[in-house]
């Protein structure tokens, strides 16, 4: 048999057809055969992963690693680094940058930066808010396009909203045309404007926890009704749409309906929603608990990390002034595995499903299945290597991620990434990052493959 780069063997393989206990051997980034080690090519390099899982790469698909503009916080080095960390294998950077990628240049000018920095695969959301650039910027590759569906907030611009919902019904069928998906974060305008309000008038105008528990009063009402209106508006013209941050009964119980009507749409939720923050004072153990059923079940769709690195300074502007500073810092990158593992290892969901939701639905979504997000032959060598008993305490100690906070000190994980491989090339082994900037490679959409809904 021919050589190859790499022969991993004696791993629990995650297959398109379940686990089997096989070997993976990888030539020029590809895996060439899944045996057993007695049939496997011959490699110089080989990885000997005993008693511990070999998952398909995991794929972060919301992540804001702040380049350009706000480098102080992350940027595509720190934050790729942070990625190979956690066991991911290719990171989709959100687009509330400065400058916002809605232009073909802007979107080159950002690929161009994560190509020289990134250690893991990647491609961007693109801003829509240019109309006449979303064509040009589909033509260069974009995995799709994303906006808020509100105004700007501290310290992003202007340009990363859509509020009006005639605007929002032509951004989405210019989307359309071009076959790839749109994520937006919802939120119902006039209802926010209106807690604000009666937040500043009752005098109660210091500290964020104030102010989250005043504008998240009327929480579902607030997101209910701007769901109807994304779903609506999407499935008139065919949009491909994933609605953003979906958590709670009422929004789980009002996705169901949508869903049984008919209606198409992709569903995603964050950790944040599943494994609580001091941050997150409005989520209660029942809704939690709503939460991991609606995981269990199949109506999520996709986990995003929703990755939101800021400084400590930023965040304790907000005692001050809320509406000068942000509200909430969240770091995933590094520990949003290591949380799911931790459950598995609890029964309370199946590796199955965490693979489901972190990499193969996320995949298709993408539309680089099963390039990505697949254990095949033929399929990219991205993998995550994980051990089901090795345990650790979660820290801020440590972490690749710039702004130094964890969301879950002195937590113990059960279940942790201990290699990371990107294209057949090890990028993490044992929690420390050997990928150099630069090795990341710009992943396009192959347009027309199945879609997660």
């Amino acid at each position: 048999m021919p050589n190859t780069d790499l022969v991993i063997k004696n791993g629990l393989v995650y297959t398109t057809t379940g686990f089997v206990k096989a070997g993976i051997s990888i030539d020029d980034g590809k895996i060439v055969s899944i045996a057993s080690e007695t049939e496997l090519p011959h490699s110089e390099k080989v990885l000997d992963v005993s008693g511990k899982i070999i998952i398909p790469g995991i794929i972060e698909s919301h992540c804001h690693l702040r380049d350009p503009g706000y480098t102080y916080k992350e940027d595509w080095e720190s934050g790729s680094q942070a990625a190979a960390a956690g066991g991911v294998t290719m990171c989709i950077d959100m687009p509330n940058t400065n400058p916002p990628p809605n232009t073909l240049d802007k979107f080159k000018e950002q690929r161009a930066i994560a190509s020289e920095k990134s250690i893991v695969d990647f491609n961007h959301w693109a801003m829509p808010t240019k109309k006449d650039e979303i064509q040009k910027i589909a033509e260069e590759g974009t995995v799709g396009f994303k906006f808020f569906m509100k105004s700007a907030q501290y310290p992003y611009s202007s340009e990363t909203s859509i509020v009006n919902d005639a605007d929002i019904l032509e951004t989405f069928r210019i989307i359309s045309k071009t076959g790839l998906p749109c994520l937006v974060h919802p939120q119902n305008q006039q209802i926010y404007d209106l807690h604000v309000k009666r937040w500043v008038e009752s005098g109660l105008v210091k500290g964020y926890k104030n102010f989250w528990e005043c504008t998240h009063a009327d929480k579902s009402v607030n997101l209910t009704t701007a769901v109807a209106r994304l779903v609506l508006l999407a499935n008139s013209v065919g949009a491909k749409l994933r609605i953003l941050h979906i958590e709670g009964e009422d929004q789980i119980n009002f996705v169901r309906m949508l869903r049984k009507a008919g209606y198409e749409f992709t569903v995603e939720m964050n950790p944040v929603a599943l494994f609580p923050i001091d941050s997150t004072p409005f989520l209660t153990d029942d809704e939690l608990e709503v939460n991991w059923q609606a995981v269990n079940e199949g109506l999520v769709d996709v986990i995003g990390a929703d990755h939101a690195p800021h400084t400590r300074e930023e965040l304790s502007k907000a005692e001050v002034n809320v509406f000068e500073s942000i509200l909430i810092v969240m770091t995933y990158l590094e520990h949003s595995l290591p949380l799911f593992l931790t459950e598995v290892n609890k029964d309370r969901i199946s590796l199955e499903r965490v693979v489901q939701l972190c990499s193969e639905n996320v995949a298709k979504h993408l539309q680089i299945y099963p390039k990505k997000g697949a254990i095949a032959v033929g399929s990219d060598a991205d993998l995550t290597i994980i051990d089901m008993r090795k345990k650790k305490k979660l820290s801020a100690l440590g972490m690749y991620t710039k702004c130094g906070i964890s969301n879950y000190e002195n937590l113990e994980a059960r279940g942790l990434p201990v290699y990371t491989i990107v294209r057949g090339q090890i990028v993490m082994e044992d929690g420390v990052v050997i990928g150099k900037p630069g090795q990341g490679k710009f992943v396009k959409p192959e347009l027309g493959l199945n879609v997660t809904t």
